[in-house]
């Protein structure tokens, strides 16, 4: 995405640029922006300050060897603010939050940190020469609330700022955006 296009108090149209560097405009009755940590960027030259800042957010998967005790359901370490998650017949430990701007590298020692407790907390589930890592930007708020709905321009709204909940919160923000876009009284309460 390269741009909002605007008149006064409406959007017009996006303009995009292909996978050739051809630019065009696509244009719809309303716009919604869902750009996660990025969201701000786009909307900073059309006069709109969201407080969305991008919290890096580490994970690691791995299968769990057959036969062994792993969770079923998400556990939450409290201890060192981690997450388990069983995804079928593999482990995801995810955590940390990194402020770091949008730096998306790896940084191996929060990695092996992650590793090495889900590794403490259940000694056999799986083998550390199989650990995926990954890393991402959550798009964090200071009061851990999204920004769901209308702006001063007409046609446009939000949906951004979920933080860690996106997946949690994605369908109820949905559908209070769907409310909001259509003109109807919101089901959610606000």
């Amino acid at each position: 995405m390269l741009d909002l296009a605007r008149t006064n108090d409406r959007i017009t149209g996006v303009m995009v640029r292909d996978a050739s560097g051809q630019v065009s405009e696509i244009k719809a009755d309303a716009y919604v922006v869902a750009m996660g940590s990025y969201s701000p960027l786009l909307l900073k030259p059309l006069g709109i300050t969201i407080l969305v800042y991008p919290a890096k957010g580490y994970s690691v998967t791995f299968p769990i060897k057959p036969g062994a005790l792993a969770p079923h359901v998400s556990l939450t370490d409290e201890a060192y603010q981690i997450v388990f998650s069983r995804l079928g017949d593999r482990l995801r430990i995810a955590g940390t939050a990194e402020l770091n701007g949008y730096n998306t590298e790896l940084n191996q020692t929060r990695c092996e940190n992650i590793l090495h407790r889900a590794l403490e907390l259940f000694p056999n589930v799986g083998d550390r020469s199989d650990a995926q890592f990954w890393t991402g930007l959550r798009p964090a708020t200071p009061n851990n609330v999204p920004y769901v709905g209308k702006t001063r321009f007409d046609n446009l709204f939000l949906n951004t700022g979920h933080g860690t909940l996106g997946w949690t919160l994605a369908c109820g923000s949905g559908k209070l955006l769907t409310d909001i876009v259509a003109g109807h009284s919101p089901e959610i309460s606000l």
